[in-house]
């Protein structure tokens, strides 16, 4: 890629990101979005279909790096309170990307991507899993219990605080996984 589309890209995706940040993606407009970039309405098409194509491939990209972060996917069975906490954090660390791109709306799209994502790659390495239906609860467990539970208490709390709630999700993962 050279570094003229780079620039357009980059352009491109920061202007969606500081709109996404004030309103509902429903309410961004190719127009709007290729004034803030500063490139015309054509460019636009050249890398994207529509404003859902770019939302979605930032989208892609987040879960990507959250799921690349956890130090070890598979945790997930072999140690769920590590895994459960690790998820969580995660979910802290990102938390103003995750709050842009899955906001107002999009909020379901995080937890089914986080989903699927993790279970492609504990499935590629352990393929037997496909329909362990154990296994699918815990996975689902994992992620949108982490996920509701950022949504609920990571805001606005001390760090004392967090490291409780990391406990208790942790805590809970591990009772769950010894069902």
């Amino acid at each position: 890629m050279d570094l003229r589309t780079r620039k357009t890209l980059r352009s491109l995706r920061a202007a969606f990101l500081g709109l996404r940040r004030d309103r509902p993606l429903a309410r961004i407009t190719v127009r709007e979005l290729c004034e803030r970039a500063e490139v015309s309405k054509a460019t636009f098409y050249l890398h994207y279909h529509s404003i859902i194509d770019l939302s979605a491939e930032l989208q892609e990209e987040l879960v990507r790096r959250v799921i690349d972060e956890l130090k070890v996917p598979g945790a997930l069975l072999s140690d769920p309170r590590r895994f459960a906490s690790e998820l969580f954090s995660t979910f802290i660390v990102h938390g103003d990307e995750v709050d842009t791109l899955f906001s107002r709306g999009e909020e379901h799209a995080l937890v089914e991507s986080v989903e699927r994502e993790l279970r492609g790659r504990v499935l590629a390495e352990n393929p037997q899993l496909a329909d362990d239906l154990r296994f699918n609860v815990l996975l689902t467990y994992q992620v949108y219990g982490s996920h509701a539970t950022y949504m609920r208490y990571a805001r606005g709390v001390t760090e004392k605080d967090r490291q409780i709630v990391i406990d208790a999700i942790a805590e809970a993962a591990e009772a769950m996984a010894r069902l």
